[in-house]
């Protein structure tokens, strides 16, 4: 148990211990761990609605989900068309989506059905990010291509046509990295990186190139604090660089010189590094490295500190509040999910779809009516039959103001036809 606001989640390539790990940032405590899905890949671990864990394995073709607070992965199995290499699910919890290589799988997680396949990328899918509120999703792969796709066009137009991605950029001449995506929905900035040395701002809604930023070394991660007034820029060879927005150069491209970026850089990964975050309050940062080690920053002072080490290269690490329900494993989480369908579901079928909702107590129930339930339990059996009885009131008097309502219809038309 542990009363931080936001602990940390990674996951290695190792699979020894554990598949993924949250850990309290604070003092390096390992909190709770997943076992039993394998090693997952890179950017194919993510949370939804802070109940479950999800993450695709790095050779199975599979993918595993976990309650947030057990140990163990659920029993129904999600097989993928192949080995996943971009995994992403949208902010409210109801849609996944899987890269296959350059093939993107749109699923529907409550009933497990394939409501797309898009497919516009010419080589592997390495990134998946949903806009924060869900109505629009980036991808970007070892192309240099970087795709900016409408959800519901996506899912509404796959049995018609021809699915296109909103708009596309190609400004990367090499394979893309890393990919972030601001607040705002369309109205967003992003910024994505790549081995080409470049760091690219834009303007979600329009596509425009805010601002180029060119390093001396290969890019492998990005992310922006919560003010999205500095970006943080992971190379290949382990510095991490610091950009602040508040005072963009003159031009909108700005080639960055390591030697004279000294303060400005975190100095302490001896590999390439994998994923970056930053806290909500914007001071601590979170780097994880192809080194096996997880890096925690003081952001205002550039000063390192701690280390969480891992058996393998990190794969995925970022920050995320801590859930309500992870360390209290006495309230049992019921995953309202389906396994995958290997065929897109029809469209003359949509609206035979089945879907379980959980459905929970509203807590103003409880003091509106707490008075009444101390004695619920002795009435059960008599609060049902009022109810029954309440309910056949309710229809007989629909029927009867049917009846009305057609008898009123029937007058009106016969003396307006007799009036002409």
């Amino acid at each position: 148990m542990t009363d931080c606001v936001e602990v940390a989640i990674t996951s290695d390539s190792s699979d020894q211990l554990w598949s993924c790990c949250v850990w309290d940032v604070r003092t390096g405590t390992h909190l709770i761990s997943y076992k039993g899905g394998g090693a997952p890949g890179p950017n194919t671990l993510s949370v939804i609605n802070g109940q479950f864990i999800l993450a695709a394995n790095m050779v199975k073709p599979m993918l595993h989900i976990w309650p947030i607070n057990r140990h163990e992965t659920i029993t129904t199995r999600f097989i993928l068309p192949g080995r996943a290499t971009a995994v992403s699910t949208s902010p409210d919890g109801n849609y996944c989506l899987v890269a296959v290589q350059e093939t993107i799988y749109v699923y529907q997680l409550a009933t497990g059905a394939l409501l797309a396949t898009a497919s516009r990328h010419y080589q592997a899918v390495k990134v998946l990010r949903f806009t924060d509120d869900g109505s629009h999703f980036i991808s970007a792969g070892q192309d240099g291509m970087v795709m900016v796709w409408n959800l519901a066009h996506v899912v509404r137009v796959f049995q018609k046509q021809t699915i296109g991605a909103t708009y596309s950029f190609s400004d990367h001449a090499l394979p893309v990295t890393d990919l972030y995506v601001g607040r705002g929905g369309i109205k967003a900035t992003f910024c994505s990186v790549s081995v080409d040395r470049s760091c690219k701002i834009y303007d979600l809604s329009s596509g425009t190139i805010l601002l180029n930023l060119v390093f001396q070394e290969a890019l492998s991660a990005v992310t922006m604090d919560n003010l999205e007034s500095n970006v943080f820029i992971g190379t290949s060879d382990g510095p991490i660089h610091c950009f602040s927005i508040h005072s963009p150069p003159r031009t909108k491209e700005y080639h960055i010189n390591r030697k004279n970026q000294q303060k400005n850089m975190f100095l302490g990964h001896k590999k390439a590094v994998t994923s970056l975050s930053v806290s909500l309050d914007g001071e601590t940062l979170l780097s994880a490295s192809d080194d096996e080690n997880v890096l925690i920053w003081h952001i205002p002072s550039r000063q390192q500190l701690r280390v969480i080490p891992h058996k393998g290269t990190v794969t995925n690490a970022f920050f995320m509040l801590t859930p309500r329900t992870m360390f209290n494993q006495e309230i049992k989480i019921v995953p309202l999910f389906q396994p995958f369908q290997k065929m897109v579901y029809p469209s003359d079928k949509i609206d035979d779809i089945c879907v379980e909702v959980e459905v929970k107590e509203r807590p103003w129930d409880n003091t509106v009516n707490s008075h009444s339930k101390t004695n619920q339990s002795s009435a059960t059996g008599n609060d049902y039959a009022n109810s029954q009885e309440e309910i056949m009131k309710l229809r007989k008097e629909i029927q009867y103001l049917k009846m009305v309502n057609k008898e009123m219809y029937e007058f009106t038309v016969k003396n307006i036809m007799k009036d002409s």
